[in-house]
């Protein structure tokens, strides 16, 4: 009998340090993702805009945005090309920089706007650190719109256009009381990180979805970064947001299902909202399966949000 305990005692003790070191692995995956190179601009777009900052965006100006941890932030300025007060922030997904927001920028310069990009903390050229999926991110956003003002004059309306998790930074900044942004644009935002988290252990790590890692690991992190996962959700919060968001998703994006984008839709109702599915179209690819149709529907967002 005593045999029998000491056995089941190191069974039980290697469980534990299985599951540690899973949720370990798991964590490390999460809080450091990789970076990945930057696509190449949209065929439709390429004659306005490159993937660095040159003549098609003449007269830029690189500047460093300070959060309120004060951790520094990579940022351009882009300028219209006649004085405005209207500016628009773009805000990048996962494991990309602010070049990744250049394919968007013709889409905002030929409507007069000023154009803001930058590097999410975690990425590009920014001090490394761990990437919390905007529980911190949605305040970084809050401080690069406070130094437009500060650095390039009043504004009269601000937009927020984000991909992926910049998506979801966008629309976690837009439900801060102290949100100025005037209108989101929101392509394949997740509705939550921890449910997204649980799709791709599914999807990635199909063996180990028996247990729930999502959870060991929200936890590990807690106790290793002091931040909870659960707080990146947009879908608890949205119901919050007033201004007029316009959601886009392709329907073939199997990295965040388009159905998170439904849900937003369905969970906002204070306020304009519009949602567009684009077919054919992967994970943060719908400008470039239909860069014409997409520029046209920015368009008439805004044209409808100005006649509200």
């Amino acid at each position: 009998m005593h045999t029998l305990r000491s056995i089941f005692s190191i069974l039980l003790i290697l469980f534990f340090i299985i599951i540690l070191v899973v949720s370990f692995i798991l964590q490390n995956q999460v809080l450091y993702p990789k970076a990945a190179p930057i696509p190449e601009i949209p065929l439709a777009f390429s004659e306005r805009v490159s993937t660095t900052l040159n003549e098609k965006t003449h007269d830029y100006k690189l500047f460093n945005v300070k959060a309120i941890d004060g951790y520094m932030l990579e940022a351009a300025y882009l300028p219209a090309d006649k004085p405005s007060n209207d500016y628009v922030v773009l805000v990048h997904g996962i494991t990309k920089n602010m070049f990744a927001s250049l394919k968007f920028y013709p889409i905002y310069h030929d409507l007069d706007y000023n154009v803001i990009i930058y590097s999410q903390r975690n990425h590009g050229n920014n001090t490394p650190t761990f990437t919390t999926y905007g529980v911190q991110e949605k305040f970084d956003l809050h401080a690069v719109v406070e130094s437009i003002e500060q650095q390039f004059g009043e504004i009269h309306t601000l937009g927020i256009h984000g991909v992926s998790m910049g998506a979801a930074t966008a629309l976690q900044y837009a439900a801060l009381p102290n949100s100025t942004a005037n209108f989101i644009i929101s392509d394949c935002a997740y509705s939550s990180a921890v449910d997204e988290f649980q799709y791709r252990l599914e999807v990635e790590y199909p063996s180990l979805s028996w247990f729930p890692f999502v959870q060991t690991t929200r936890v590990l992190t807690q106790l290793t970064h002091q931040f909870n996962y659960d707080e990146a959700n947009p879908l608890a919060t949205i119901h919050t947001v007033s201004v007029p968001i316009f959601f886009i998703h392709g329907l073939s994006d199997d990295y965040i299902l388009p159905e998170m984008s439904q849900q937003l839709y369905n969970a906002k109702t204070d306020g304009f909202r519009d949602i567009w599915f684009v077919e054919h179209a992967n994970h943060d690819d719908a400008l470039e399966t239909a860069p014409n149709e997409y520029e046209k529907k920015i368009q008439e967002f805004l044209n409808t949000i100005k006649n509200e």
